[in-house]
């Protein structure tokens, strides 16, 4: 049963309906404006208030921090950058005009007629000796900032599903190269180039199907020529097994800001099972990539453009940019 009070009529999540006052009409209107207020702080789903703005440099140097990765030169980036599949020539490099921090950039070209992989990849394990790694009963946190040109939202690239943004997945292991198509894999893109960031989880391997995840609305469209910063936390409760035994104590969630603004909930996924069949298998390593499925190479459009920066791991929720 949802609450009533006078004037007031609940609806799921956290809505609610303004009705016409029966009695006290002036008691109604304050606790409207005394619920909007409470619930406005909910629906945004800000990053903890008490965790203030940080430059690059202080957030890197957090407790829990794990990895940091600034992109400020070519020489450093280069390694983990892959080219589009079947080329030699990479698409990924770091520019020095366009940056978030420091004294570079991470930019990957989308030329015209190309296909789904239209760019290449950014890759970097959470630790270089495979030794960051999370599994059964632990939590972490991913941010990264990412900036869009106009081109790249405004185009409709045909037949295309939408571009991806980061690939969350297996990290390496000493016998084993993990590549971005992985079972318990955790990805953001722009699902059928609908103009916010969207979640799913699982390349095919969760009961046979890519999972979405939290399909109620809160969009937080993209905004071209700023940086806008991306933090997804994933806490990993019970692996699932594709044994049809349902744990749902996992969570997912994202959190997207503008530049110079607090950070708002775009996904929450709670009570939910992510799957891990692989007793070796533990979250560790992040792709970067405009990586777009179904896209029509055929298409002739304007070359777009998208930048990374600031990239962080570590154990502990990671407080907003300052910038």
């Amino acid at each position: 049963m949802l609450p009533y009070i006078d004037g007031l009529h609940f609806l799921p999540y956290g809505a609610f309906m303004l009705r016409r006052p029966a009695r006290h009409p002036a008691f109604g209107e304050a606790i409207l404006a005394v619920l909007s207020i409470l619930l406005a702080g909910c629906a945004t789903g800000e990053v903890d208030p008490g965790i203030p703005p940080m430059s690059f440099e202080q957030r890197c140097a957090q407790p829990g921090v794990v990895k940091c990765f600034g992109f400020d030169s070519q020489e450093e980036t280069e390694p983990f950058i892959y080219p589009p599949y079947g080329m030699t020539i990479k698409r990924g490099r770091v520019v020095t005009d366009v940056k978030a921090s420091g004294a570079g950039s991470l930019r990957f070209e989308i030329p015209s007629n190309t296909g789904a992989d239209t760019s290449g990849s950014f890759w970097q394990n959470f630790s270089d000796n495979f030794g960051t790694q999370f599994g059964e009963g632990e939590e972490f946190f991913v941010q990264w900032r990412q900036r869009f040109s106009p081109e790249l939202l405004n185009t409709s690239y045909r037949e295309g599903g939408g571009w991806k943004q980061a690939i969350i997945g297996e990290g390496d292991r000493p016998e084993k190269t993990a590549y971005s198509c992985t079972q318990l894999e955790i990805v953001v893109q722009n699902t059928y180039q609908r103009g916010a960031p969207e979640m799913y989880h699982s390349c095919g391997g969760k009961d046979g199907s890519y999972e979405v995840l939290d399909q109620q609305v809160r969009s937080v469209r993209y905004q071209p020529n700023q940086w806008m910063t991306f933090q997804v936390a994933i806490k990993i409760g019970t692996w699932y097994r594709n044994d049809r035994r349902y744990h749902r104590d996992s969570a997912i969630r994202l959190w997207v800001a503008e530049a110079g603004q607090r950070s708002r909930l775009a996904v929450d996924q709670t009570r939910y099972d992510l799957a891990n069949d692989d007793p070796g298998a533990r979250y560790g390593k992040i792709w970067l990539l405009p990586y777009h499925s179904n896209k029509n190479a055929s298409q002739r459009h304007a070359t777009a453009y998208t930048w990374y920066d600031e990239l962080i791991i570590s154990r502990s929720r990671i407080a907003d940019p300052d910038q």
